[in-house]
């Protein structure tokens, strides 16, 4: 199992509300889950900042879910919400229990 960082610069977070349930449906397919999800910044034009804690089996179930064509096909309703994204996979989970 992996855990993922994501970071998303958001352009606007009513196309986001628009767009995340539909990449999570993809997600599914490859066995993906969002663990958290938090907004850090939301400014008053609608923009700001989120992040995910995201977990997939593997690397390759990953990279092949963000090759998805499905995926793809919403990238229209993606760069309306999204202007970038931050990535960072994890090497190692630690257990602090």
């Amino acid at each position: 199992m992996i855990n993922i960082l994501v970071r998303l610069e958001v352009k606007d977070f009513n196309s986001l509300e628009e767009f995340e349930p539909q990449a999570v449906a993809i997600m599914h397919k490859y066995q993906g889950r969002i663990l958290s999800a938090f907004e850090t910044v939301r400014e008053p034009d609608g923009s700001g900042e989120e992040v995910h804690v995201l977990e997939f089996p593997s690397e390759s179930l990953f990279t092949d879910y963000r090759a998805d064509k499905s995926l793809e096909d919403l990238a229209n309703l993606r760069n309306q919400a999204i202007s970038n994204t931050e990535v960072e996979i994890s090497l190692k989970t630690k257990s602090y229990t």
